[in-house]
């Protein structure tokens, strides 16, 4: 199906965008605080695509794409780096400003400590498979950041991350296995995934698939996540004259 790659973004993007005007959350109005987060790292993640895609990495399906490409990118690979940091910091806001009870506000530093731990363990053991080392080690750098600094937001992320996590499965499932229901919720045979959208070279990640995407995507879509919310998190402080650290 041609332009599939376009409807996973746009069908992401809808219902964040529509709820942007919310009297509550008024995201509308935080547009100031994301939208040169969103270019600054936009650029950041393209350059990193861009080199990946060109060593076989990953790439992409063309049967999904409308064809148009810039820098040897797909434009629905462009507005993926728009519509899912787009839905996730509108996520973040909209939880942290309804959930008054965070469940995660005395356990945060003990699962930044955890994941610094992961994320260090598989940057080392996969070294040679570098998406998973790459992004391991990138996320465990940001993980560092945020313990040397107390991250006082932290909670919030990891809120976040945790409500977003079926609909990143579900949106990265499409990708990587449109039928993605169809596999194993946990297997190491990417073999039998025969209707990506996106494809990944085995012996740069850890082998290992939830359904059809793979687990290193998690990392991925953490730090991707994670850096939009720092950034976000930093100009708003320093908009409203608070600290950059600070709640």
């Amino acid at each position: 199906m041609s332009g599939l790659y376009l409807v996973v973004d746009l069908v992401v993007l809808a219902f964040p965008l529509l709820l942007s005007f919310d009297k509550r959350v008024h995201f509308f109005g935080q547009w100031k605080d994301f939208w040169p987060v969103n270019i600054g790292l936009l650029v950041v993640f393209i350059i990193w695509d861009v080199f990946f895609t060109k060593w076989g990495i990953w790439g992409f399906n063309p049967d999904y794409l409308l064809g148009p490409e810039w820098l040897g990118l797909p434009i629905e690979e462009w507005l993926f780096f728009i519509c899912i940091p787009y839905a996730s910091v509108f996520t973040y806001a909209t939880l942290k400003h309804y959930v008054r009870r965070n469940p995660f506000r005395h356990s945060a530093i003990t699962l930044n400590m955890a994941a610094i731990a992961i994320t260090a363990g598989l940057s080392y053991w996969y070294s040679d498979a570098w998406y998973t080392f790459s992004a391991s080690a990138l996320l465990c750098v940001f993980f560092i950041w945020s313990a040397v600094n107390y991250v006082a937001w932290s909670h919030h992320l990891w809120i976040a991350f945790f409500v977003l996590l079926t609909p990143f499965i579900i949106t990265n499932g499409v990708l990587t296995g449109i039928t993605f229901w169809e596999y194993p919720l946990l297997h190491n045979d990417a073999s039998q995934i025969q209707d990506s959208i996106v494809w990944y070279a085995g012996e740069h990640t850890t082998g290992w698939r939830i359904f059809s995407m793979p687990v290193d995507d998690l990392i991925y879509g953490f730090l991707l996540v994670g850096l939009h919310i720092a950034g976000f998190e930093a100009l708003q402080k320093r908009r409203l004259g608070l600290g950059p650290y600070s709640d």
